[in-house]
């Protein structure tokens, strides 16, 4: 069996955690849910599968309609399903929505989990990933401290077209993107308060510049064209009448 490492994940999502309870954590969090709760408000079904990040920020899926919600994370973390993403132990679709919380940045097989999300999850089945923003203030913050490893400026993160095209290559259609954190990656308190100017300016502006990225994707099921039976017609005679469908030996009375 192929050994799929992660990036320290367990200890990073512990950390991104504990960083959301941060006044600038916090403040994006709120953003983000005021964002995708009317989404999230419409969108129905059995299971909902949350995969990373799963401790302050599992308050994402409050509003969800779906009946039962599930964490997942590996041997370190307390979820309610203990696996790795990449070798999900849940039957081909049966999954109704599944959200990556900061996950596909801090995983060496992004791809491998993206195929198993694919495999898991009911056809027309809801992908919602959440991830930093590499096209923004914060991503140029993280471009000169990543080498630091300090949450959340570590990991790898990807743009919002490279992730539309593996999903596309999946068989997904992207629903919709959102842009979510107009604000620089400061965390104090007396800078939060008084940036709401300077995050309007960058929303009208610098609509690219957001912190988070979070992309919605549809799983699309090419429904099966039946293929037309050839029937094969005799040739006419030569005065335009059918010849006779019968077996060989048959009398007819003239």
């Amino acid at each position: 069996m192929r050994n799929y490492r992660l990036l320290s994940t367990e200890k990073h999502c512990g950390n991104i955690d504990e960083w959301y309870q941060r006044p600038l954590g916090q403040q994006l969090f709120d953003d983000l849910k005021t964002q995708l709760d009317p989404l999230l408000t419409t969108t129905f079904g059995y299971y909902a599968l949350q995969i990373g990040c799963t401790g302050h920020a599992n308050r994402l899926l409050d509003s969800c309609r779906v009946r039962r919600k599930f964490s997942l994370g590996s041997e370190n973390v307390s979820v309610d399903l203990q696996a790795y993403p990449a070798l999900l132990p849940i039957a081909n679709d049966s999954v109704d929505l599944v959200v990556l919380m900061h996950h596909l940045s801090n995983t060496t097989e992004p791809h491998a989990i993206l195929r198993e999300v694919s495999r898991v999850l009911i056809p027309e089945g809801k992908l919602i990933i959440v991830d930093f923003n590499p096209l923004s203030l914060w991503g140029l913050r993280y471009f000169f401290q990543s080498w630091l490893e300090q949450v959340p400026w570590r990991g790898h993160y990807y743009t919002a077209r490279r992730l539309t095209d593996w999903m596309q290559l999946l068989g997904f259609d992207q629903q919709k993107h959102f842009r979510v954190g107009y604000m620089p990656p400061i965390n104090r308190k007396s800078v939060i308060r008084r940036q709401s100017w300077l995050g309007k300016g960058l929303k009208n502006w610098l609509r690219f510049s957001a912190a988070l990225n979070v992309l919605v994707f549809d799983k699309n099921i090419s429904p099966m064209t039946p293929v037309r039976h050839r029937w094969v017609t005799r040739k006419l005679l030569p005065g335009k009448i059918a010849r006779p469908n019968v077996g060989r030996g048959m009398k007819y009375d003239n």
